[in-house]
């Protein structure tokens, strides 16, 4: 979350339905395309969490900056809501903004930050009427928490009660309203900006072998997981039915350049067996000596 005392134009940034109606020329390049924006909204919040959030807290103006502490006196301990009143909302495949035109100052929010989104049910602080809103959990820099859970606040934007349905070139739903296009637009925008994988988290890297690149192991491909032995030196990887006959012969005996591997092979390694000729007879063994037969 960083502060912006920059008002976003709508000139800086190529409407939604414009992105879609045409294939751009560069999709690693080129102004970020505006899924969203609405004029005039609310953020509620709660007041001990707007106030751990200078960022956002300065979107209150003088007049809130200079009931801060007091507010923070008469309700230390309490879940106090509040709102902030003409907020923009700008909802960009760059990233999700907040301005306020009355305190001039901004915020912009990374989307692997929103950590969750939803539509919401609520009551606006100092008001009756019951509205849909945007409910967000962000994600804020700090320690972690005592249960080594990221620090977190949450807030819920709430558009005004003449909002419209913004244009697109995709059909809406029957039944969407405002709130509910702001959700798919978030939605959408976060798709954008996965969350960066780290190492262990897929299935594949936690089961499977895990390989070391050749360059770093004089091209020699190694297993990562101590689950094998190392490679025989000079097999430029390993020992398989494919080039066995490169390294031992019919009786098992080592063939190849170098050292024997001193590792146990398990149980047949090394084992060549002819292959059966008629009547299930070996092809090494006289007629008489039979080995091997076939049975009606």
């Amino acid at each position: 979350m960083e502060a912006t005392n920059s008002s976003p134009e709508a000139s800086s940034f190529v409407p939604l339905a414009e992105h879609q109606s045409r294939t751009p020329s560069s999709f690693y390049s080129g102004p970020p395309v505006l899924y969203h924006h609405s004029q005039s909204c609310k953020i509620v919040i709660l007041e001990r969490e707007l106030l751990a959030t200078p960022a956002l807290s300065a979107l209150r103006g003088q007049d809130g900056a200079s009931n801060s502490t007091a507010s923070q006196n008469e309700q230390d301990g309490d879940e106090k809501e509040v709102a902030i009143s003409d907020v923009d909302i700008w909802v960009t495949s760059d990233k999700f903004l907040l301005f306020s035109r009355t305190a001039s100052t901004g915020v912009s929010i990374l989307y692997p930050s929103i950590s969750l989104h939803a539509l919401q049910r609520l009551r606006v602080p100092d008001t009756d009427a019951e509205v849909q809103g945007l409910y967000m959990q962000v994600a804020t820099p700090g320690a972690p928490s005592a249960d080594d859970e990221e620090e977190c606040i949450t807030m819920t934007v709430v558009l005004p009660a003449d909002a419209t349905l913004q244009e697109s070139t995709e059909a809406a739903e029957e039944a969407e309203t405002p709130t509910q296009q702001l959700y798919n637009a978030v939605s959408a925008c976060s798709n954008l900006h996965p969350d960066p994988v780290e190492q262990g988290d897929e299935d594949d890297e936690e089961d499977g072998p895990k390989f070391i690149s050749a360059e770093e192991h004089d091209g020699v491909f190694q297993l990562g997981n101590g689950d094998l032995p190392p490679p025989v030196d000079g097999s430029s990887g390993w020992i398989t039915a494919e080039n066995m006959d490169q390294f031992f012969d019919a009786d098992g005996n080592w063939i190849a350049a170098g050292e024997p591997p001193s590792f146990p092979l398990g149980p047949g390694a090394g084992t060549v067996r002819a292959r059966e000729g008629e009547n299930g007879v070996d092809e090494n063994e006289d007629e008489d000596d039979t080995k091997w037969r076939k049975t009606d």
